[in-house]
């Protein structure tokens, strides 16, 4: 890592949350195998963690590395803050449970560099018993994965390419190619294409950002990829045990994105509504529960979106 005189190619941007052990893991890979050729700095934002990730990184980067914020201000606008502290060309933006392999991301570089048009380069994930965590990508929101969704024939035939389409089949994320979608755990992006794009729209707290920045890109010309030697591993844990409220977030951030990237909108969150209704009822008959009744009963929290929902503010 860099001193502040020095200068800086890459600027690595985390937001931590109640991941201190994750964090402070990834924090030392940089310090060692993982950490790329280029000059680069790592920056952390702090979203009012209360299992001291904060400490940990002010410990192992220094306090002016680390900006602590008192709340949950949301993924899109901390990483908007972080980036407005970074000094480099590209950013990498990393989740504190995503270990880069050695030479990862030295990888992505190389294939960004190759191909600027690309905008945004992501990664392979991988579990930490080595087999494909396909989560790293995916596909676009359509009026078709939705109704999928709805009928539940992406459960059943889960990574089909024709019932399943936003998980992109069987793909193993083992050549490069363009994807619709990367995911924010792990994704370079030059300093040039972030502020044409302006960053994350803070609109979203969480989830469905990525989506929306891999879509404005595309608009704009941009073909996001996978580099596959950039490897990295997802170390699950760091999120909420509690599926329901871990689902009411994934939906309010799919609902926004339905409102704002899919032409069939009313189509769209009328499938998002109806297919949680459908297992529902579905868990109720078959005795199991509560999970989607949960979700159901809560469906005013996120059927609107995250702009219809005033319980949270999106500023510090």
């Amino acid at each position: 890592m860099t001193s502040g005189s020095d200068l800086v190619s890459l600027s690595i941007l985390m937001v931590s949350y109640n991941a201190a052990d994750h964090l402070e893991a990834t924090l030392r890979s940089l310090r060692g195998s993982a950490a790329p050729s280029d000059p680069f700095e790592v920056l952390v934002t702090d979203n009012g963690s209360a299992d001291g990730a904060a400490d940990v990184a002010e410990r192992l980067l220094g306090t002016g590395a680390v900006e602590r914020m008192h709340r949950n201000t949301g993924f899109g606008f901390a990483v908007n803050r972080t980036a407005k502290r970074a000094r480099g060309d590209y950013f990498l933006l990393l989740n504190p449970d995503a270990h880069p392999k050695p030479g990862a991301i030295d990888a992505a570089l190389a294939v960004l560099r190759a191909r600027p048009r690309t905008g945004i380069v992501g990664g392979r994930c991988v579990t930490p018993d080595g087999e494909l965590d396909p989560r790293s990508c995916f596909g676009r929101i359509t009026a078709w994965s939705l109704t999928c969704g709805m009928l539940g024939l992406s459960s059943v035939f889960r990574r089909s390419a024709v019932f399943d389409p936003e998980s992109l089949g069987g793909w193993q994320r083992d050549d490069q190619r363009p994807v619709d979608v990367i995911s924010g755990g792990f994704l370079l992006i030059s300093r040039e294409t972030w502020e044409r794009l302006g960053g994350f729209d803070e609109t979203y707290l969480i989830y469905g950002e990525d989506q929306d920045l891999c879509l404005r890109a595309a608009a704009l010309g941009f073909s996001p990829c996978i580099a596959p030697s950039a490897e990295f591993e997802h170390a699950v844990g760091a999120s909420s045990s509690h599926r329901a409220d871990r689902d009411v977030l994934v939906l309010t951030g799919r609902a926004t994105v339905v409102k704002g990237h899919l032409r069939q909108r009313r189509y769209g969150l009328f499938a998002l509504r109806a297919g949680v209704a459908l297992r529902a009822v579905a868990e109720r008959l078959l005795g199991k529960g509560p999970r989607w009744s949960e979700v159901w009963r809560r469906r005013a929290e996120w059927s609107g979106g995250w702009g219809a929902r005033p319980d949270f503010l999106r500023s510090a």
